[in-house]
């Protein structure tokens, strides 16, 4: 298809005929949502498949980080530049044919998931010289292609009724300095040569415009219906807004790249077809009153992530009323929501109250040693979910449901995104929706669960 591939007139000629497009409709009569029928988001991540993440994969790294090359490659930046491309090519090929399975999407269904969270990296539209990743592969026929992978999973969704919401979950120059943002160490999505320097925050408003452009076409051609696609979620955790700088760029985000980031998706999808996601940047939800408004604005959905294994709440592990401080703070968190000005959902959340899961803060590095945890909380909570009491299983089966209470709740919390799927192995009980899910720990059927909060 010629749509994009061309300059001047012809990108003209192109969104004037998404628009067309959009003008229809462009509905399906058979197309059937999975879930449960009541609009609510009820999501999973497909974390660490389409932007490596070493803690979620930790054999996958553990494998390359040997010899020479030990505790070198941290993140998906280092695979490419430490292995020569056809060994990188070769193990990624396998790895995104076979970490996310129609199986597991079918699974998904079975248990009233209605929408998947599709992290993927920037490199994949578009590389820079100086950087490590091959040159994008645009063919998503080819099996060579990480586009090959990410369309038949969507096409799977789509035949099973799940919707997906695409997340640009790195940003060039890394927007937040973790291995999620595909490169860890220092942050230059924006730094102290702004506004002189604004080449990555530009790039990313292109990378953002190629990836819906992808999306519009394959709507377009047939391979999804518009149903499908939920949302383009355009950064994924840019901390440099908020607690990063101490507020400094608050208004990188939500004043120069945000309003051109939803430019770019409005130019192949209007609000009736899909939704703009925007992280809230580790920023307060009173920071966004006043902002992206109708009618300017329309189907814009912030992102807020919860975890209460970082920071305070991870100590609270150590107490012995621990648990009950977790119960509480799930059930408090629906009060925030409710504060939005805008829809909201929480597109990240798990059950782990510590951060002993190997390599998940300060990234890999051998031997692992968790930044706030106690040897003592990490031989009692990083354990086998089979070996745990009774009563530890009974308080994640609560705390699961209770932060779901929340972000479900009121006019504002449309719902929720578990991370994730799947952990390599079961390597990590508390962030394996999939594991707890056969384990009985999450509900077979979350469309008739037992509530907890008042």
């Amino acid at each position: 298809m010629w749509c994009g591939r061309s300059v001047g007139q012809a990108i003209l000629v192109c969104t004037l005929f998404a628009f067309s497009n959009a003008e229809t409709g462009n509905k399906s009569s058979t197309w059937k949502a999975a879930g449960c029928g009541d609009d609510i988001i009820r999501g999973v991540n497909l974390g660490g498949w389409l932007l490596l993440e070493p803690w979620i994969t930790p054999v996958y790294f553990e494998e390359v980080n040997i010899g020479d090359l030990q505790d070198k490659i941290v993140d998906e930046w280092t695979y490419a530049e430490f292995l020569d491309i056809d060994t990188y090519l070769e193990r990624m090929i396998n790895h995104w044919s076979t970490f996310v399975t129609r199986e597991d999407l079918e699974k998904l269904a079975e248990a009233g998931i209605s929408h998947v969270r599709v992290p993927v990296g920037y490199w994949y539209w578009d590389v820079d010289e100086g950087e490590p990743f091959p040159a994008p592969n645009m063919d998503e026929t080819d099996e060579f292609s990480p586009l090959f992978y990410l369309k038949r999973a969507l096409v799977w969704m789509d035949e099973l009724g799940l919707q997906a919401s695409m997340d640009m979950h790195s940003g060039p120059g890394s927007q937040n300095g973790y291995d999620n943002s595909g490169k860890r160490g220092e942050v230059h999505w924006v730094d102290d040569t702004y506004p002189e320097n604004r080449y990555n925050i530009d790039r990313s408003v292109r990378i953002v415009d190629q990836m819906t452009q992808t999306m519009r076409e394959w709507v377009d051609s047939g391979v999804i219906k518009i149903e499908t696609l939920y949302g383009i979620g355009i950064l994924n955790e840019p901390h440099i807004c908020g607690y990063e700088s101490g507020n400094k760029y608050k208004d990188v985000c939500l004043q120069d790249f945000y309003p051109k980031a939803y430019d770019a998706v409005r130019k192949y999808f209007n609000a009736e077809e899909t939704n703009v996601v925007m992280d809230i940047a580790s920023l307060g939800f009173g920071d966004y009153v006043g902002l992206f408004e109708e009618p300017t604005y329309s189907g814009v959905v912030l992102d807020a992530h919860s975890y209460q294994c970082f920071g305070g709440a991870n100590h609270w592990a150590e107490e012995a009323d621990g648990w009950d401080k977790h119960m509480a703070e799930s059930c408090r968190l629906g009060s925030d929501i409710s504060g939005s000005p805008l829809d909201v959902f929480t597109g990240e959340f798990s059950l782990a109250v510590t951060d002993c899961q190997e390599y998940l803060q300060g990234g890999f590095v051998t031997p692992y040693d968790p930044v706030d945890s106690s040897d003592e909380a990490c031989s009692y909570y990083n354990g086998d979910l089979m070996n745990y009491d009774e009563s530890h299983k009974e308080f994640l089966q609560k705390y699961f449901l209770a932060q779901l209470d929340s972000f479900e709740a009121g006019e504002r919390g449309v719902g929720w995104y578990m991370w994730t799927m799947k952990v390599e192995g079961s390597a990590g009980p508390e962030w394996d929706f999939l594991y707890l899910w056969e384990n009985g720990i999450i509900p077979k059927d979350l469309c008739s669960r037992e509530h907890i909060c008042n």
